[in-house]
């Protein structure tokens, strides 16, 4: 089936969509020395020498930097700087061991929120990282995304608030747009409280079998619930029929059972995203108007999806 949203989005954007200009691909591990703690990255920038936007990406539970390399690859396509950040003691080192769930807790997610308080940091300070050049990036257009563990880390990221004050807080006032694959609720503590905080704008995308039971009991339904919560002002919610949470990693397997998205999924998340960087980061008036019209990105979606705004 041909995603109608997708194929109106080219009609909107055919430059970025067809542009598919040559990525320079970097990779490093910076040190946190005030951590002790080492932060691989992965870069992708963009033909060209303007400045550009940049968005981060936070892996979930046992990933690593191979998470979201469908959708960090398209972003860079589309002409955003995209840094795939891996995190230490929630990556793919604590894989397959015994216990390895309990990693799923607030101690990781603080340390996760300030790897991305560092790369940031970094961005600002390095001047190339092998062939990338990043002075190009415009640290006044910073975009965070992330899936399952990592958009709970988006969502720490973004301004959501928690049951004990945390010092220094891990939400970061340099950011300017997030999107959530797989949101959750709070780990702790009274979800109206925690999103209540979240004021920029924020892309929850999931699916109707967004669920893993075997590591979580959050339901497909409660995935939604970050977006329900959060106050009005460019809020945005993208359900896909039969999008199980390891479509949504943007990675990809060996195997192709319930692991990488379908053409539909992979096309109408790409669609999205960009359409919501174009809005956010780079101030596109049509792509704002695309996903806030009765007559744009919803009015495209086949029975089963659905999109909402506020």
């Amino acid at each position: 089936m041909r995603c109608l949203c997708w194929l109106f989005w080219l009609a909107l954007f055919p430059t970025a969509a067809h542009a598919a200009s040559p990525i320079t691909l970097c990779e490093g591990v910076w040190l946190d020395a005030t951590r002790s703690r080492s932060v691989p990255v992965r870069i992708r920038m963009p033909a060209g020498r303007e400045k550009v936007g940049v968005i981060l990406f936070s892996h979930g539970l046992g990933g690593s930097l191979d998470a979201g390399t469908i959708w960090a690859h398209a972003w860079a396509e589309g002409g955003f700087a995209v840094v795939n950040v891996q995190h230490e003691g929630s990556d793919s080192a604590i894989f397959g061991k015994p216990g390895f769930k309990s990693a799923l807790n607030g101690e990781q997610l603080a340390a996760r929120a300030r790897d991305i308080q560092f790369v940031i940091g970094e961005l600002g300070r390095r001047l190339l990282e092998g062939p990338c050049d990043l002075q190009r990036i415009d640290l006044n257009r910073i975009g965070v995304a992330g899936h399952s563990f990592g958009a709970q880390t988006i969502q720490a990221i973004a301004g959501q608030s928690f049951p004990v004050k945390i010092e220094p807080p891990l939400s970061d006032p340099r950011l300017r747009a997030a999107v959530g694959l797989s949101p959750s609720p709070p780990l702790t503590g009274s979800p109206e409280s925690a999103f209540a905080t979240i004021r920029i704008p924020f892309l929850s995308i999931t699916g109707t079998a967004d669920a893993v039971p075997f590591v979580t009991p959050i339901t497909a339904l409660q995935r939604q619930q970050p977006f329900r919560l959060m106050p009005p002002g460019e809020k945005y919610l993208l359900v896909l029929k039969d999008g199980t949470h390891e479509m949504f990693a943007g990675q990809l397997f060996r195997t192709t059972l319930n692991g990488e998205p379908t053409p539909h999924i992979r096309n109408t998340v790409i669609a999205t995203t960009l359409a919501f960087w174009y809005a956010t980061l780079g101030h596109d008036k049509r792509a704002l108007q695309w996903l806030q019209s009765p007559t744009g990105l919803r009015a495209g979606l086949p029975p089963g999806d659905f999109f909402e705004s506020k």
